[in-house]
């Protein structure tokens, strides 16, 4: 356009209009960079091509388990994820039959783990918790802290008293500092 405005006559209109083009450009970019920083700040969760990125690596990890074994019992449930920096901390949910031992869970999220953290870019941690298959609870919601628990204001007062039936002896500080001895 600048260059337009130059080679024409009566053109000049187009040197203000792409100095108004070019700042238009700057402005959406600045304003993409700033919105992935407040959600990045904000923890809001992953997109969803990460997270199907994380659900095919992680079928394949459950594939890849010998065929003989108990895996089809396995079903993903639910993914989600936060992005720390460049960084992804990835929760895999994954349903399996309640008589399941926990060395049964752990080999299966031993491969879980890696292949996740081999296949899919920028994953860095990978948390699997297991559930029931026949859990009917939406998931990951049995995590948050329901509303009819509530925090106190400050921590439980621990017992203060000092049971003073030793055989030594030793000395207590009075409330003005001075040292009192006690038998």
């Amino acid at each position: 356009m600048i260059a337009g405005s130059n080679v024409l006559n009566n053109a000049s209109w187009m040197d203000p209009v792409g100095g108004l083009v070019i700042s238009l450009m700057v402005i959406q970019a600045g304003w993409g960079n700033t919105r992935a920083a407040l959600f990045e700040l904000a923890d809001v969760g992953v997109e969803a091509e990460m997270r199907d990125n994380v659900r095919r690596a992680a079928t394949k990890a459950l594939d890849s388990i010998n065929a003989g074994s108990t895996t089809q019992d396995v079903e993903i449930r639910s993914i989600q994820g936060v992005k720390s920096g460049q960084n992804y901390l990835m929760d895999v949910e994954l349903g399996v039959p309640g008589t399941w031992t926990l060395e049964q869970t752990r080999g299966v999220e031993d491969v879980v783990r890696e292949r996740v953290g081999a296949k899919v870019r920028g994953v860095k941690k990978v948390r699997v918790r297991f559930v029931s298959k026949s859990s009917d609870q939406p998931d990951f919601s049995d995590e948050f802290i329901g509303p009819n628990i509530s925090a106190q204001s400050s921590p439980e007062p621990e017992e203060e008293e000092h049971n003073h039936s030793h055989d030594h002896d030793h000395e207590h500080k009075g409330a003005n500092g001075d040292a009192r001895r006690r038998k």
